[in-house]
């Protein structure tokens, strides 16, 4: 009976996650439209604007993701977090940079210059934030990475 019951809990807490995952992230994250050739054509305050919008949208994003996981909390000694949760936080985690922390003129010099290369315009300003902030914090292997792959899906629309 009891393990019925933490049964149907795993189900209900796993289906509201990835449901807030997709729709929650999806919308936030899924602004492809917005790539380099619209931010070189921006203002600098629009650039800061959109800067502080994506960063309140991250924020409140996790605020949800806390208020579910309290809702739905996971017994830690019977069971682990399903693999799709944690790979959410770690994405997430990929968007903040201890050292650019909230400085919104910073990141956007930084993407001024990401987006001086030609081959970078097609990339989505998301994923443009998440390489720098990944460089920023050293971690340059899943930085080229990410470009390469955003660089390969840019030329696959062409």
């Amino acid at each position: 009976m009891l393990n019925n019951q933490i049964r149907r809990r795993t189900v209900l807490l796993t289906l509201s996650y990835l449901l807030m995952m997709l729709f929650g992230t999806g919308h936030l994250l899924g602004q492809n439209e917005r790539t380099g050739k619209s931010w070189t054509r921006w203002d600098n305050d629009h650039k800061i604007i959109y800067l502080m919008g994506f960063y309140a949208g991250l924020r409140a994003d996790g605020m949800i993701f806390q208020q579910a996981e309290r809702d739905h909390p996971i017994d830690k000694s019977i069971q682990k977090e399903p693999a799709s949760i944690n790979r959410y936080k770690a994405e997430r985690r990929e968007y903040y940079s201890r050292h650019l922390k909230y400085d919104f003129k910073l990141i956007s010099q930084y993407l001024d210059v990401f987006y001086t290369d030609p081959d970078n315009l097609e990339i989505p300003v998301p994923e443009a934030i998440r390489i720098i902030a990944l460089r920023s914090e050293g971690k340059l292997e899943r930085a080229n990475f990410l470009l390469l792959r955003e660089r390969r899906n840019a030329m696959e629309g062409k």
